[in-house]
């Protein structure tokens, strides 16, 4: 996911930069965050199968993963400590009987969601399927409400102005993976979601929009318009936020 830091913000119709530690071009940013997202490790045969060996494990010491290479401990551990550079890998030392201790190396959480293929919206929709079959619409769209709420639950005693406000929301927005950037117009704001991390889900229950709008909406305090979603065919999620008339 991107980080807070690297929101686009768009004042009066100019992009001013985004906000990151050091200023860069509002396209570099962008080109900067998708390298970090899609974490393009480039794994050797040798480092892919090191993974495979682990997920089969369960976990292993280098000296395992150097008999089953044909590889010396030396390769091993370093091939190792490259994947735990990379977040792919952790390490526990752990001490059986008498001897000395050994570091036992296992798949972090990242090189599990990575690598190995996962049926979150496969099960997600099955579970929505079955609460709308048993209990209607209306108590999807609870749940949806739900979600939407936890996910803003940080911005609970946000305070400032109009724009102050859905710059905290696109900042945490972001950090839940939805690229949000807002654009300040005359008449009000416009803040757009570039991806959807439900989309899948979205597109069979448009009540996962709905309530999308209506707690964006009750977040803000005042009316917030959908413009155009992701779920429909448009490339990204596009809400309008009218500025309160003085």
């Amino acid at each position: 996911m991107w980080s807070a830091q690297t929101v686009g913000v768009i004042s009066n119709g100019h992009e001013v930069g985004w906000r990151a530690k050091e200023k860069t071009k509002p396209e570099e940013g962008r080109r900067n965050d998708m390298a970090n997202l899609e974490q393009p490790f480039n794994l050797s045969p040798t480092r892919q199968t090191i993974i495979r060996l682990l997920k089969e494990w369960g976990k292993g010491t280098a000296t395992q993963v150097s008999k089953a290479l044909g590889i010396s401990r030396v390769a091993a551990h370093q091939h190792l400590d490259w994947l735990k550079e990379q977040g792919l890998v952790q390490v526990k030392v752990e001490r059986k009987g008498r001897g000395r201790p050994a570091e036992v190396f296992s798949l972090t959480e990242l090189a599990q969601e990575r690598f190995f293929p996962r049926r979150y919206d496969t099960l997600a929709l099955t579970v929505l399927d079955e609460v709308a079959s048993e209990l209607g619409d209306k108590f999807l769209l609870r749940i949806f409400r739900r979600y939407r709420e936890k996910l803003t639950e940080r911005l609970k005693g946000v305070k400032g102005s109009l724009k102050e406000r859905v710059e905290a929301l696109a900042e945490l927005l972001t950090d839940e993976g939805y690229f949000a950037h807002f654009e300040e117009t005359e008449d009000g704001l416009v803040l757009s979601f570039t991806n959807c991390p439900i989309a899948q889900i979205a597109k069979r229950f448009q009540e996962a929009c709905v309530s999308e709008e209506e707690v964006l909406t009750k977040i803000l305090g005042t009316p917030v318009t959908s413009e155009c979603r992701q779920s429909s065919g448009s490339t990204y999620c596009r809400y309008f936020i009218a500025k309160r008339k003085k």
